[in-house]
């Protein structure tokens, strides 16, 4: 995977700082290939370091070693010699870092106060996940790869759901066979929501046994190359009640309408809105009780989102959700969630398993 240290050095630019200093898992393997909660990368303007202890430290050095030589890229082993923070008062005062911002978001109060106590640039706190947000051809292949395998996944478990199974068995067996296709693991924690169960958004896979009439909605994603998908549908087993057939339909549509909405120059909170407004004029606007989506890529959750408020731009590049659902206690709930592009002319939907209303068992 490519290091994207530009990237970081743009956003340190626009950002009045000298130097970045990074935490979180999802930024640190962005610009220097460490996908781990231990460690840190910092970049200024002179380089980027990888800065680990012995666990990380061989394989660490190994990938800063394939870095484009320009990048000045180094691995650097934090032990009873020099620990992290010697190593990184080291290159900032070799590097001129009077200003280093710090993931804010990523870095909790005590760690903040070690920050402080034991280096010597000023500390501004900062949110660089923007950095993330435009998608290059290695990236998005490997999120294409990952939808392919979440597709191939759904149209198996399709044949596998049957009443009398319950939603752990059906979890259980998507997930080992999206592994076998490839995936590294599941991108996130897999929803199985079957009956009353799908009126909560976020249900976790249980025990409880899947019923005929059940409508059985699955959230779920593979992870390629450390990147994510993230797909819903939601099936029917045996047969659909009236009421819950309308409000599939209800929800196809909005999510339809919004997909065909995305495009370049539209803001987020526009998207959000068509596909609000469906369901607003349907009478269940109350039951609609989420953003429509989010980006996508390194996390299953980045910027940013299809919400109201939020007045990003679409470009090209950029990997969003579109995940519409109206949730009712007491009866069940729908949702419809496809990855899509945004390119130079609309989108590309990258997720294609069907979503006509799918009886299954």
């Amino acid at each position: 995977m490519a290091f994207h240290l530009e990237q970081g050095r743009q956003f340190m630019e626009a950002s009045g700082l000298d130097g970045l200093l990074l935490v979180s898992r999802e930024n640190k393997f962005y610009t220097a290939g460490l996908y781990s909660g231990s460690g840190y990368v910092l970049i200024t303007g002179n380089g980027c370091y990888a800065i680990v202890d012995g666990r990380y430290y061989v394989q660490q050095k190994e990938r800063m070693a394939a870095a484009p030589r320009q990048m000045n890229a180094a691995a650097l082993l934090a032990d009873e010699n020099c620990g992290f923070y010697g190593h990184i008062n080291r290159i900032c005062a070799g590097d001129s870092v009077r200003r280093l911002g710090f993931e804010a978001e990523a870095v909790s109060y005590t760690q903040y106060q070690k920050l402080e106590n034991g280096l010597e640039p000023e500390l501004v706190p900062v949110s660089p996940d923007s950095m993330r947000m435009v998608k290059d051809e290695e990236e998005i292949a490997c999120i294409r790869r990952a939808c392919e395998i979440a597709d191939r996944g759904y149209s198996y478990i399709l044949g596998q759901i049957r009443a009398g199974m319950t939603e752990k068995q059906v979890e259980n067996r998507l997930l080992y066979y999206m592994k076998e296709l490839g995936a590294q693991k599941e991108s996130f924690d897999i929803i199985v929501a079957s009956g009353v169960n799908g009126s909560m958004p976020h249900a976790k896979a249980s025990d409880k046994v899947i019923e005929p009439g059940d409508f059985v909605t699955m959230d779920f994603g593979a992870r390629v190359g450390e990147y994510c998908s993230d797909i819903t549908r939601t099936v029917v087993v045996e047969h659909a009640g009236a009421q819950m057939r309308q409000v599939y339909e209800i929800v196809r549509e909005a999510q339809a309408s919004a997909v065909r909405a995305v495009r370049p120059g539209k803001r987020c909170s526009e998207i959000d809105r068509v596909a609000r407004e469906i369901i607003e004029k349907a009478g269940y606007g109350p039951a609609f009780s989420h953003n429509l989506g989010h980006g996508l890529g390194i996390a299953c959750h980045e910027t940013p989102n299809f919400a109201p408020g939020d007045d990003h731009v679409l470009v090209p590049g950029i990997v969003m959700t579109v995940e519409p659902g109206i949730y009712l206690e007491g009866l069940g709930g729908v949702r419809i969630e496809d990855d899509v592009l945004v390119t130079e002319n609309g989108c590309e939907v990258l997720t294609k398993s069907g979503k006509e209303l799918t009886v299954v068992g």
